[in-house]
């Protein structure tokens, strides 16, 4: 199998994932708590406006997801959402995709 330029190794496994802390007064500390615990099993953690991307080895992502989650559990009921990917886009194919993509809408602004 051939790798395309701009994917990752399919060893590097990502994962995007969401925790939605129940009936809990205050969201904010079960959410930073999980993203500790991800990160404290060595995953490449990073925030982002809605979800939460980590990604490494198998062993450390499956890890990191596991504390996250029962560091959610710790603090209350909670829904954790995850998806995972091997042979994810990387940063510079991602970086790449979006300029085009602004591109086209400035375009899309000029004809107005």
């Amino acid at each position: 199998m051939t790798e395309r330029s701009g994917y990752l190794s399919p060893e590097v496994v990502g994962c995007q994932f969401s925790i939605y802390p129940l009936r809990q007064e205050g969201i904010g500390e079960p959410i930073e708590a999980t993203i500790q615990a991800a990160k404290s099993e060595g995953c490449t953690v990073r925030v982002g406006n809605l979800s939460t991307l980590m990604s490494g080895t198998e062993d450390q992502v499956f890890a990191g997801l596991r504390a996250a989650f029962r560091a959610a559990q710790r603090r209350g009921p909670s829904v954790m959402t995850a998806t995972l990917a091997a042979g994810m886009p990387g940063d510079g194919l991602v970086d790449e995709i979006q300029r085009d993509i602004d591109g086209d809408v400035a375009q899309a602004g000029d004809g107005l």
